[in-house]
């Protein structure tokens, strides 16, 4: 019965988590201001065309591109965007496989790390999938307790990771990638859904309260079409799927003014 209630008020969570996600996508759309979603005026500043534009990769497997047959990831396909457009990028890729939200704070704890947050005109960020999947692991258990445990872990490093960089860089606009489910077919696929729309749900509320970090969903491509953007690993995207990562990106990047000096 007790199990039973979890699933419901986790429900709950998931509607209200998706009825935000889909908010701010309808605002990115439409070019509204926030700080979640979009940019104030603030962060608006000049695109740099003629001088060299820093984009600095920071988090886990999915900023590092893993399960891209191309080698891209989402990270590259901006980037061909933004020269496209006429803009001279350099690429500081710092992302690992696998990390935690606690691994990356302590990769910002490193001074060359540091240096080239200090350096960047626009940061990527995804972490949060390993906190709560967990490898795997959180398909085999999926006790309340303890992912609240790991969510109030994974949001007071996160904490802590907003507020390095900005220690670091206080110009940079930092776009955070939501999580999204991969587990379609499994079981708990439902319950997994709901747990991944609450994170995501906390992580938004978290990124507003910072000025220059904009919270960017992706939960809403793999609802119903999950598959079709999964890499073989059956976890990651594929082309495809960091395809629409990119897109939106741009998209939300366009919004912004971003592509922008500091």
């Amino acid at each position: 019965m007790k199990r039973n209630k979890w699933v419901v008020m986790m429900t709950w969570l998931s509607v209200l988590a998706l009825l935000l996600c889909l908010g701010g996508i309808v605002a990115v759309a439409l070019g509204q201001t926030g700080k979640s979603t979009t940019t104030t005026t603030e962060t608006k500043t000049d695109v740099k065309k003629a001088s060299q534009f820093q984009v600095t990769g920071l988090g886990d497997s999915l900023t590092a591109g893993v399960g891209d047959t191309d080698g891209k990831g989402y990270v590259r396909r901006v980037i061909d965007t933004l020269e496209k457009d006429g803009t001279n990028v350099t690429l500081s890729n710092l992302a690992i496989s696998g990390a935690r939200s606690n691994q990356l704070l302590a990769q910002l704890g490193q001074k060359e790390i540091g240096q080239q947050v200090t350096n960047a005109d626009v940061i990527f960020l995804t972490i949060g999938g390993n906190d709560l999947f967990r490898g795997g692991a959180a398909l085999e258990n999926l006790n309340a307790a303890e992912i609240q445990k790991n969510e109030t872990a994974y949001l007071n490093n996160l904490e802590k990771i907003y507020k390095r960089i900005r220690e670091l860089n206080k110009d940079a606009v930092v776009y955070h990638l939501g999580l999204y489910n991969p587990f379609v077919d499994v079981k708990n696929r439902v319950e997994l859904a709901n747990i991944a729309s609450k994170w995501n749900m906390d992580t938004e509320n978290l990124a507003s309260k910072f000025s220059r970090v904009v919270y960017v969903p992706t939960y809403d491509y793999f609802i119903l079409n999950g598959k079709k953007y999964l890499s073989s690993d059956h976890f990651h995207p594929n082309g495809a799927g960091y395809q629409l990562f990119a897109d939106r990106l741009n998209s939300v990047m366009t919004t912004d003014g971003a592509g922008d000096s500091k």
